[in-house]
């Protein structure tokens, strides 16, 4: 059984340019609607997502985030759902994500 060209597959689209047989694979879909999901889908783009300066500090215990079970749930899920395009096509979110899971548990 043949089901045709390939267009998509595991979150990725595929487009193949005929005139030179290159392949061009694209995570846009995947990315708006996981920004969506979260509630981001008006966030700006940035070229880095985080300054690898930055020095990260544990919420304290006086933090109105630390008993806010629905925004701690968000904030992993939000960081859950990056994981599969970091570590697909984008190692520069990878590192990202791994340093923002660091301070995810208080």
């Amino acid at each position: 059984m043949d089901l045709g060209e390939l267009t998509q597959i595991l979150g990725m689209e595929v487009q193949r340019d005929n005139s030179d047989s290159s392949i061009q694979l694209s995570q846009v879909s995947y990315n708006t609607c996981m920004l969506k999901s979260v509630g981001m889908s008006n966030c700006n783009l940035i070229a880095t997502p985080i300054d690898p300066n930055v020095k990260l500090m544990p919420l304290t215990d006086g933090d109105p985030h630390i008993s806010d079970a629905k925004f701690q749930c968000d904030y992993l899920s939000g960081l859950g759902k990056l994981m599969y395009p970091a570590v697909t096509t984008r190692p520069n979110l990878a590192y990202a994500i791994q340093h923002l899971l660091q301070f995810s548990i208080c």
